[in-house]
């Protein structure tokens, strides 16, 4: 096949492996070769804080694809070697093992990775959660008993908090802020899941900081906390949230800006497009820029750049979406409730495991959170993806 049919997909991720399959799908003939810097073929992570980590899904149960099915779908897939540089004049990407592969388009699909803290450096018990690496180790040292130190209130924090508390391990979370994920779910909210945690017995120590570690060679015993309170540990998890893959862009001519910054049609420059997580794009619903960390816009980005790529150009108008599984309950956001807007409880009671509440500005839902499913959710769903629209047609943001 001559080089201009090569698509080129950089990071065997959802958002990557799911754009190879798709164009497939929709009838690319030519070549497709995915590169992943990690050993193994691309996976889930959502359950990586969840199922991996409590020890109910193994590997084979969140694998995304098959070195069968590559081959049959003649998906050339490169494990063990990540890109290094972009040139965009010869259309070339460097590698790692110090091979040149030429592209005709070419798919940055590398995702994000956890922000570190660079006083955690060098211990061995401190660690991040992104890989399933990361995920084995994590569950090897969360034994009943342990205790889990948590600097980071976010979204997979509190799922790891709820995850290792249901092994039996004692957690302590240390979180900035007083209201943890306010700029993803309402103060009602918050304060509901904050109460889920306590109630679970997680210690939540809000509006501060670990200002010093103590530690006993190489493992840390101890976090002393801004409040003057000291947490020991036997296991400490960094989760303040992750950075795009962007470094070996870094002088290529691709725009960066928090992320790889594409159009509406998920286009960087000429013959470069951008999916995932490390995709800055813009949005022409809401009318900026936006970057979602969710599996569900690696699902539907892909899926949508596939189209793209095999003749059927559209704008990308995603419906923000994420979910959070802890303590036997799903809490499913969909669109941005923004700080202005009205919102209140259109269903159920938070004292319950049914409820939805719903955001509105001017009368126009914005977005709505829910815990359950029912009749409700599929029709604010189709709502909201209506009231985006109608925004989109009209040009108002």
């Amino acid at each position: 096949m001559p080089a201009a049919d090569h698509v080129v997909i950089v990071g065997a991720s959802g958002a990557g492996v799911g754009t190879a399959l798709d164009l497939r799908a929709h009838g690319h003939a030519g070549r497709i070769t995915l590169i992943g810097a990690e050993s193994h073929l691309p996976y889930d992570r959502p359950p990586l804080s969840k199922g991996v980590l409590s020890g109910t899904q193994e590997f084979e149960d969140i694998a995304l694809t098959s070195h069968e099915e590559l081959a049959e779908k003649g998906i050339v897939c490169r494990l063990g070697v990540a890109a290094t540089a972009l040139d965009l004049a010869q259309k070339t990407v460097h590698l790692s093992d110090g091979e040149d592969i030429d592209y005709g388009t070419l798919v940055i699909a590398t995702g994000a990775s956890p922000r570190r803290l660079p006083q955690f450096d060098g211990y061995g018990n401190a660690f991040v959660l992104r890989t399933l690496s990361d995920a084995a180790e994590l569950r090897r040292r969360l034994t009943p008993g342990s205790r889990l130190g948590i600097v980071g209130g976010g979204l997979i924090g509190l799922e790891v908090a709820a995850s290792a508390v249901n092994l039996g391990v004692t957690v302590t979370v240390i979180e900035p802020t007083e209201q943890p994920l306010a700029n993803r779910i309402t103060p009602e909210l918050s304060a509901w899941l904050l109460e889920q945690h306590r109630s679970n017995e997680v210690n939540l120590v809000l509006g501060a900081s670990c200002t010093e570690i103590v530690a006993d060679g190489r493992e840390i015993t101890e976090l002393v906390v801004s409040d003057g309170s000291r947490v020991p540990v036997d296991v400490v998890l960094i989760s303040i949230g992750a950075s795009p893959n962007v470094e070996w862009l870094e002088g290529s001519g691709v725009e960066i800006t928090n992320g790889v910054v594409v159009d509406e049609y998920q286009q960087a420059c000429e013959d470069v497009f951008a999916v995932g997580d490390v995709a800055n794009g813009f949005h022409p619903g809401y009318r900026r820029h936006m970057r979602f960390e969710t599996r569900a816009n690696a699902t539907e980005g892909a899926a949508h750049l596939a189209l793209t790529l095999s003749g059927t150009r559209s704008a990308y108008v995603p419906v923000p979406f994420f979910w959070t599984d802890q303590f036997g309950f799903k809490l499913q956001s969909f669109g941005m409730i923004g700080p202005g807007d009205e919102y209140d409880l259109a269903w159920g009671e938070l004292d319950s495991r049914k409820w939805g509440l719903v955001g509105r500005h001017n009368g126009e839902i914005t977005g709505f959170l829910t815990s359950g499913f029912g009749p409700q959710l599929a029709q604010h769903r189709r709502e909201l993806a209506d009231a985006i629209e109608r925004t989109v047609v009209s040009g108002e943001a």
